[in-house]
């Protein structure tokens, strides 16, 4: 019987939002995509800003709206409450991110990644930390 690959969430955030997604383990959007997430799928911080990308942490819950009802002003109500799982928060490789073509300095990740690459990183960052 095979192993399901992991599915690996990818939430953006900036300098203002960052900390609130850290100091409340959750994180948000304003398109309602979140609420597909269940518990134990990965979630990774893309900071757009930094041109970063950051993990691991995974779902502890499904998403929802408005877990944290006040969390950023309400501009983000579609939400999941995460936990870390890698012993440090720390930057995904940009090699890795590479190899699939992505550049987290443009942009264009999408909001959930592709299987393989997905598998890899929650390896790489795993091994890395946990």
């Amino acid at each position: 019987m095979s192993t399901a690959l992991p599915k690996v969430y990818v939430f953006l955030c900036s300098s203002e939002t960052y900390i609130g997604c850290i100091e409340k383990s959750v994180f948000g959007s304003d398109q309602p995509w979140p609420l597909q997430i269940a518990p134990g799928d990965y979630c990774l911080l893309h900071h757009y800003e930094a041109g970063a990308v950051f993990g691991l942490w995974q779902a502890s819950t499904n998403g929802g709206r408005n877990l944290v009802p006040k969390a950023w002003g309400k501009r983000f109500p579609y939400q999941v409450k995460v936990t870390r799982v890698s012993a440090d928060i720390a930057e995904v490789p940009k090699e890795l991110l590479a190899e699939f073509k992505l550049d987290p300095a443009h942009g264009g990740l999408g909001t959930c990644l592709d299987s393989r690459l997905a598998e890899k990183i929650v390896q790489a960052m795993r091994k890395g930390g946990a």
